[in-house]
């Protein structure tokens, strides 16, 4: 593993981190307009992920820095199709605007952060089936961002009495929210079997195309 691996890792990382950040997000909207500042925001976040990639190709796998336990590879498989509806549910579900969310409604029943929770899951699960040091610091570094999102939301919410009433009708983890049971048998009820199924659609086409992608077979261990 190189220094520059680690350095475009840093840079990912801060793409994502310093336009989010509270207090700069409304700067640079306000100065930029908000078509400007996702247009600068996207550009600075594929300028970066292109980097790493880059980065990652060309740097050596990296001293082992831990052996896989025997269940890491099964837990991976187990834990996706969670992953995959989780983003199916989020990209098909309106939010709202942090400043003013919508009534919490399917997936946001159930957590009102299902694209950093999928994506910390990925991440985490991924990190405790690798060892390498080229792959723990890809990982790592996507599990720092997911947890950088999560805590940002939860700061910005707070600042408003939308996203304060917001966060009092909601809960992080499944389960946790003011009605438990109630508000997790509602949100599934509302996300319907089609959100469903395209969880899973999109997990079984990342199955089969994982090896072609990424070189590792998934189900490897099966056999």
């Amino acid at each position: 593993m190189t220094a520059s691996l680690a350095l475009a890792a840093a840079l990912l990382f801060l793409s994502h981190a310093l336009p989010s950040w509270p207090g700069l997000r409304p700067a640079l909207i306000a100065r930029l307009g908000r078509g400007g500042f996702a247009a600068l925001h996207s550009a600075g976040s594929l300028a970066t992920l292109a980097l790493f990639v880059l980065a990652y190709r060309a740097a050596d796998g990296g001293e082992v820095l831990f052996t896989p336990a025997g269940w890491a590879a099964p837990l991976v498989v187990l834990a996706m199709p969670l992953v995959f509806l989780l983003l199916v549910a989020r990209i098909t579900t309106r939010f709202g605007s942090q400043d003013a969310p919508d009534p919490p409604r399917g997936i946001y029943r159930l957590t009102r952060a299902p694209g950093s929770l999928a994506l910390l899951l990925w991440a985490l699960v991924h990190l405790n089936a690798t060892g390498d040091g080229r792959r723990v610091l890809l990982f790592g570094t996507m599990a720092a961002i997911a947890l950088f999102a999560l805590v940002k939301n939860e700061v910005v919410l707070r600042r408003g009495p939308a996203g304060r009433a917001f966060r009092d009708r909601t809960s992080l983890l499944p389960l946790a929210g003011p009605q438990g049971l109630r508000d997790t048998a509602a949100g599934l009820a509302e996300m319907g079997p089609a959100r469903l199924a395209g969880g899973l659609a999109a997990y079984g086409a990342m199955l089969a195309a994982h090896p072609w992608l990424f070189g590792v077979d998934p189900l490897y261990w099966v056999g």
